[in-house]
C-alpha cells in the first residue's frame, strides 16, 4: 500500500512541476507581447496601421484572459499572435514615416534643383 501512496504521490509532484513548466514559457510570451504591442503604440500605429493595432490588442486581451484562466497554451498561441500582430503594425508604421519622409525628401532635392536652375533631372 505504501509503494502505491509512493507512486502517486510521485505521480503528483511530475505533474505539478510540469504545469510550472508550461507557466513559465506562456509568461514570457505573453511579456514579450505586451512590449510588442507597446511598441506598436509608441510607433504611432493606431494612425498608419490601425487593422493590425487592434488585432495585437484582441489577441493579447485573448492571451491576458488565458492567462487568468491557467490556460496556459492558449495564452502562449494567444500571446504569440499578439506579439506578431504588434510586431507587423509597427513595422507598417515606421514603413510609412519613412516613406514620408522620403517623399519630403524628394520635395526638398526637387525644390533644391529648380532654385539652381537645373530643374532637369
Amino acid at each position: 500500500m505504501k509503494r502505491y501512496r509512493f507512486v502517486f504521490l510521485a505521480a503528483l509532484a511530475v505533474s505539478g512541476a510540469a504545469a510550472a513548466v508550461d507557466n513559465d514559457p506562456a509568461q514570457l510570451e505573453l511579456t514579450q507581447a505586451v512590449t510588442a504591442v507597446q511598441t506598436a503604440e509608441r510607433d504611432d500605429a493606431a494612425r498608419y496601421a490601425p487593422a493590425d493595432l487592434d488585432e495585437a490588442h484582441a489577441m493579447l486581451d485573448s492571451a491576458q484572459g488565458a492567462a487568468s484562466a491557467h490556460a496556459w497554451t492558449d495564452t502562449a498561441i494567444y500571446a504569440e499572435r499578439a506579439k506578431v500582430a504588434g510586431d507587423l503594425a509597427s513595422s507598417r508604421s515606421r514603413q510609412h514615416r519613412a516613406e514620408a519622409a522620403t517623399a519630403e525628401i524628394e520635395r526638398s532635392v526637387d525644390s533644391l534643383r529648380n532654385q539652381v536652375g537645373g530643374g532637369v533631372r
